[in-house]
């Protein structure tokens, strides 16, 4: 098709301000979970609330994007991804500044995070990865993974500034500060940079919409890659999540100590660049089902090592770099395994049922892992959980067949690697 990139290099050149854009949109959605490691301690010292109902409040959120994500999967499929970002943007940056007001009675925290569970719906991960995979081909891997870097970037900012920002001028203005300056930041580039493909250009702008290579949703949803995808990230979610939500604290319980455990929490986020752009590289150059599996695999060994079974900075440090790593790899493999097994026809709405997945799993994760703290006043308990789910997961993704081939307008695969 003329005027269509045939190469990785030229779609680099075209569509490197969509990449930057979707990456800074991500790196804001994923601060919603990752910042909030830092909150925990704050809240629960002025307010005496139990980490169990903190964690809830984002639980709201992600019971909401389980509800309605395939709706917005379905919507981006006919308006793209900037009708649907910018707005969402904006009123998400307002939502998760005001946090800041939540009073001493729970349910004002309860009622806040409702709110931005019903904004924030427009910059959940599948408005970014819908709008770059529709954009690339040839280095859709590598694209990816440098969009999904801003997750990375979340997961070092949340606990490198949010410590920061809270020890010099508290909690409450910690989230005006996230939210109207790196929720605007995301939305002034996005005003200016985010473009959707013209290849994918939606039937609302008055074109016909055109028919993308790839499966039609329901023979995408019940195809087995897809279930087995379904099912490894909602394990990994449900249990990975609660780690997440609470790496601070548990960092603070280890040899490292709570001064220490901030900055730790932080090099994650390196960590998951490293893991990310890594996987994109492999992924663009073989078809190995190994780099599935290690990705998730991998994150046994963090957890392990998280226990401070070794009593030993050294060792913490390396499980925290090996589960930034573990945690930015399997987001890169998920979205790009998933445009390779189903193509691009129903990419949006396929994804959307795939994030309410791994939302549910993330709606329930926190909380669950705060009742263990609350319980057992230790988070071992959690951490033993998780690995052996890792080694399930890994060996669940050795059962991928090979990638489809597709052709413009087909519903079945053109032929079979």
């Amino acid at each position: 098709m003329d005027g269509v990139p045939q190469t990785a290099a030229e779609e680099w050149r075209r569509y490197w301000p969509l990449v930057l854009a979707a990456m800074l949109g991500m790196s804001f959605y994923s601060l919603f979970a990752y910042s909030n490691q830092m909150f925990i301690q704050p809240l629960e010292a002025e307010f005496h609330w139990a980490r169990r109902d903190i964690a809830f409040g984002y639980s709201i959120y992600a019971f909401m994007a389980f509800l309605f994500g395939p709706l917005i999967g379905a919507a981006l499929d006919r308006l793209g991804a900037r009708k649907i970002g910018l707005p969402g943007l904006f009123l998400s940056s307002l939502a998760f500044a005001s946090l800041s007001f939540a009073g001493s009675q729970i349910w004002t925290w309860f009622a806040l995070w409702f709110v931005l569970a019903t904004v924030g719906l427009a910059v959940k991960s599948t408005v970014w990865t819908v709008a770059v995979s529709n954009a690339f081909t040839h280095g859709r891997a590598m694209a990816l993974s440098v969009m999904l870097s801003g997750s990375a970037l979340a997961q070092f900012g949340g606990p490198f500034f949010g410590s920061w920002l809270i020890h010099n001028f508290g909690w409450r203005q910690t989230y005006i500060a996230f939210g109207l300056g790196w929720g605007g930041l995301a939305l002034l580039v996005g005003l200016f940079l985010l473009r959707d493909s013209p290849r994918a250009k939606p039937a609302a702008t008055g074109g016909t919409a055109p028919i993308l290579p790839g499966l039609p949703f329901r023979k995408a949803i019940l195809s087995r890659a897809m279930i087995l995808i379904f099912i490894v990230n909602l394990f990994n979610s449900l249990f990975g999540s609660g780690v997440t939500f609470q790496l601070k604290p548990i960092l603070s319980e280890t040899v490292l100590g709570e001064g220490s455990a901030a900055m730790v929490a932080a090099m994650a986020g390196f960590a998951g660049i490293v893991g990310k752009l890594g996987t994109g590289w492999l992924l663009d150059r073989t078809e190995s089902r190994w780099v599935p599996a290690l990705s998730f695999g991998i994150g046994a060994i963090a957890y392990y090592l998280l226990l401070d079974t070794f009593n030993s900075r050294a060792a913490m440090i390396t499980g925290v770099l090996i589960y930034g790593m573990f945690t930015g790899a399997g987001l890169s493999v998920t979205a790009f395994l998933v445009s390779r097994h189903v193509g691009l026809r129903s990419f949006g709405a396929v994804y959307g049922v795939l994030g309410s997945m791994l939302m549910l799993g993330s709606a329930l994760g926190p909380p669950l892992a705060g009742a263990v703290y609350d319980h057992y006043h230790s988070y071992h308990p959690l951490l033993w959980a998780v690995i052996p789910v890792c080694v399930i997961d890994a060996a669940l993704m050795l059962f991928l067949g090979s990638y489809p081939v597709f052709a413009a307008g087909d519903a079945e695969p053109a032929q079979i690697n």
